[in-house]
């Protein structure tokens, strides 16, 4: 499958990342009388990062920002983020810049400011779909995410309880469906076994394995009822 169309991209204003301008529509960053240009990509990757507001960006929700496809190889990533660090001035072993986040993915370790003097904010980038626990929220990307405990998961449950690929939740506009992947101890909906496949609602308890590992669904948007999809229903 070929990578998105770089024209495409979403336009996202100037801004500014410690001590460097960044003007995303130039593919530019500049620091004093010091330009450097950057590979569309590597801009997405910065633009993602900054839109986060400081907060952990996801490999996966990187990826989703930069290429638009489910999946990409590890490699083609951490490619990225070194380009960015070299660009940035940025060291790996002592980040100034961006921070590895081990097992999750990366963050800004400086303050954004946006065209205007405002502060670092996310703009046309809140998630309309997440999973919480008590501790973490997950962001769900259009398409295919992957629940488990493998390390390539899009939504990684260190549990014991949780099989390597445990289940998948699909998402296709303003509709999410649940699936349990054949894991060994089940997939739970608001106390109900789930088998086949189900839309979500905003608010529904999802549980993987008997233990207690709790996941809850919420819709920014007006979600229909939960209701177990029939072969003849559109996925």
């Amino acid at each position: 499958m070929a990578d998105r169309d770089d024209d495409v991209r979403a336009p996202s204003p100037p801004f500014r990342v410690g001590e460097w301008c960044v003007e995303p529509t130039l593919n530019a960053i500049r620091c004093g009388e010091t330009t450097r240009h950057l590979e569309p990509k590597v801009m997405d990757a910065l633009v993602a990062l900054a839109r986060s507001g400081g907060g952990v960006v996801t490999k996966s929700e990187l990826t989703d920002a930069v290429w638009q496809l489910p999946f990409i190889s590890e490699n083609r990533l951490v490619g990225v983020i070194a380009s960015l660090r070299r660009a940035l001035g940025d060291d790996v072993n002592e980040p100034r810049y961006v921070q590895t986040i081990p097992t999750r993915g990366y963050r800004l370790a400086v303050p954004v400011e946006w065209d205007g003097g405002e502060a670092a904010r996310e703009p046309e980038r809140t998630a309309r779909f997440t999973l919480e626990t008590a501790d973490e929220t997950y962001r769900l990307h259009e398409g295919v995410n992957i629940v488990g405990r493998e390390a390539e998961a899009d939504i990684r449950i260190a549990s014991d309880w949780v099989s390597r690929r445990h289940a998948r939740l699909e998402v296709q506009g303003e509709s999410v469906v649940l699936e349990d992947l054949g894991s060994k101890n089940g997939t739970f909906v608001n106390s109900g076994s789930l088998t086949g496949r189900v839309q979500l609602q905003d608010g529904d308890e999802i549980r993987l394995g008997r233990a207690a590992v709790v996941l809850r669904f919420r819709a920014s948007i007006a979600a229909t009822r939960t209701e177990s999809l029939t072969p003849t229903d559109p996925a």
